[in-house]
């Protein structure tokens, strides 16, 4: 998803102490994954481009599903690959208010970690554990914007040794910037993101910093169908000189209104 892993999961993440019944709630999933319409389903096939830049052979990870209940918050993500032999799936929970709860992650089956997230002095703090329900990292700091998403958390240890922190930046309901920093404060990613008209992303300039080197990568995305909500069905990545590397083919289906 694609993997789902916290730093994706963040960006759902929200707590909301109040809301009025009378509209919905800032805090669904739908918009921020901007997403029109009363949607049940997502899935995500991505295939290789041929030597055309048309849709060739299907790539070998991974047939995404995302799931939304009637609310319109994620419920529950499948990942599964090629063969069909490696699936991984992840429940989502939410209160009565909407407000993020907890993941829980199993692969073919089998546990493979969680997350657990609750007020703590009245602010939000999230716990991650291993298969074996030991703790391997829990987050606090965690900020959210008036649109009720995630603007920043810093990851410790169980020993409580700072791991890293990431901030992230938003055109209201929209990401459209992260920086990642380690435990000295030292910048070792950051991705600048790029929207349309329609608030599809359409750039994405990520840079990775590691001990050695510094690597600058541009990602460029066109959309080439949408259904009759206008949410787009077929997108092409490209690289940075628009040359066509990937086409994602989402099937998206709707609750019935």
């Amino acid at each position: 998803m694609k993997k789902f892993s916290f730093l994706v999961l963040v960006s759902v993440i929200a707590f909301s102490c109040s809301e009025t019944k009378k509209e919905m709630p800032k805090n669904t999933d739908l918009p921020s994954d901007n997403l029109l319409g009363k949607v049940e389903q997502t899935t995500e096939i991505t295939y290789k481009t041929d030597s055309t830049g048309k849709a060739g052979e299907q790539d070998s990870c991974c047939v995404i599903a995302l799931k939304y209940d009637e609310k319109g918050y994620a419920s529950v993500s499948n990942s599964n690959n090629k063969a069909g032999t490696d699936n991984e799936e992840n429940v989502y929970s939410h209160n009565d208010s909407g407000s993020f709860t907890g993941q829980k992650t199993t692969k073919n089956g089998k546990p493979l970690s969680s997350l657990t997230v609750q007020l703590d002095n009245g602010k939000p703090l999230a716990k991650e554990f291993d298969s074996a329900n030991k703790m391997t990292f829990y987050y606090t700091d965690i900020i959210l914007n008036e649109s009720e998403r995630l603007m920043g958390f810093k990851q410790y240890k169980p020993d409580s040794t700072l791991k890293m922190s990431l901030s992230n930046t938003y055109d209201k309901q929209f990401l459209t910037g992260t920086i990642v920093k380690d435990s000295v404060g030292k910048e070792t990613y950051s991705s600048d993101l790029k929207r349309d008209d329609k608030n599809n992303i359409i750039e994405n300039l990520e840079k990775t910093v590691t001990k050695d080197s510094t690597t600058n990568k541009t990602t460029k995305y066109r959309y080439d169908s949408s259904d009759d909500k206008g949410n787009w069905t077929q997108r092409t990545e490209m690289n940075e000189k628009g040359k066509p590397v990937k086409i994602t083919k989402r099937a998206i289906t709707y609750y019935k209104e």
